[in-house]
This record gives C-alpha cells, sequence and structure tokens, in this order.
C-alpha cells in the first residue's frame, strides 16, 4: 500500500476522503474542494531513465549501481546515456550476469552490444572483421571488446558511432 503524506494546518476544519480509485479528496468548511493523487511519484531510475519500460529502467539502475560498486572507475553510466541517446534499444538487462544488451537496428544490418563494467562487447562472428578494425579494439576468442574507461572513453564514442554507420552501410 501507498503511504499518503502532508500536513494539516492548525484550525483546519473539513473531510478527507479516499476513494476505491486511490484519489483522495480533501474538503474544508468554506474552501473549494481538492483533489490529491495518491499515486506512487516515479522512482528516480524512472526519472532517470524516463523513455525507458519503468521495470527496464529500474534493472538497468541497479546493474549500473553494482558495475560501480565492482568497478568504481567505470563509465558504463556514461556508455549507457549515449547509447540510448543514439537510439540503441536494450534487448536485455541482465542482473545475474551483471551486463545489459544493447541492439542496434541498422539500416544493413543489425548490431548488438553487451556493456559490462568495463566494455562493450560483440559475439557475433559475422562482425568480427569489422570490430577488430575498430581503434583501440580488445579481441578475445569468444568476442571483440571495445574499452571505454579511463583514457578509452573517447575512442569508444567514435567507436560507436563508427558501428552504427558500418550497420547502416555507410
Amino acid at each position: 500500500m501507498n503511504d499518503l503524506h502532508f500536513h494539516i494546518t492548525p484550525g483546519f476544519s473539513g473531510t478527507i476522503t479516499v476513494g476505491k480509485d486511490g484519489q483522495v479528496t480533501v474538503k474544508s468548511e468554506g474552501l473549494a474542494e481538492a483533489a490529491v493523487s495518491s499515486a506512487p511519484a516515479a522512482s528516480a531510475a524512472a526519472t532517470t531513465w524516463s523513455t525507458l519500460d519503468p521495470d527496464v529502467a529500474e534493472n538497468l539502475e541497479e546493474l549500473l549501481k553494482r558495475q560501480k560498486g565492482y568497478e568504481p572507475i567505470t563509465r558504463s553510466r556514461d556508455i549507457a546515456k549515449v547509447l540510448i541517446e543514439r537510439g540503441w534499444e536494450i534487448y536485455s538487462v541482465n542482473l545475474k550476469g551483471a551486463y545489459v544488451l544493447f541492439t542496434y537496428a541498422g539500416t544493413m544490418q543489425g548490431v548488438s552490444l553487451y556493456l559490462s563494467s568495463i566494455d562493450l562487447n560483440n559475439t557475433k562472428k559475422a562482425h568480427r572483421d569489422f570490430m577488430m578494425s575498430l581503434p583501440g579494439h580488445d579481441a578475445h576468442d569468444s568476442d571483440v571488446r571495445i574499452p571505454f574507461n579511463g583514457k578509452a572513453f573517447d575512442q569508444a564514442l567514435a567507436n560507436i558511432e563508427a558501428v552504427e554507420k558500418w550497420a547502416n552501410g555507410e
């Protein structure tokens, strides 16, 4: 149940009624009726990530806080903001695996990048050659990573733009 808190001034005379729909009506003698909403306020996560579904926003915020706790210098929050602003979609937030899967629907092909606390990585073999052409990449057997912490941040931003252009056939 949601709590409703308000201050009643000394000398108040009237009624306060809560309807079945959760609306609160305050009627004071001599004053007009006022409706007060008891709907819960938007969470901080939903406010911060206002373009996302509230549940996704909550999970994203929880994961970003965990990543910051694990890797204090992480720029994952900044990268997440950039990706969302540039039109990338969150496909899933994996709280157990500690990553967010972002997707970009280019005009020529789709691309997916996993956001961890230290990098963005792509696991698609079909994208490997292109991903390895990006400056500052970190190649592994199973994926190609784009570091984004510290001095690598600006290069990561340039690489995100390069990935988008490639996905759009530019």
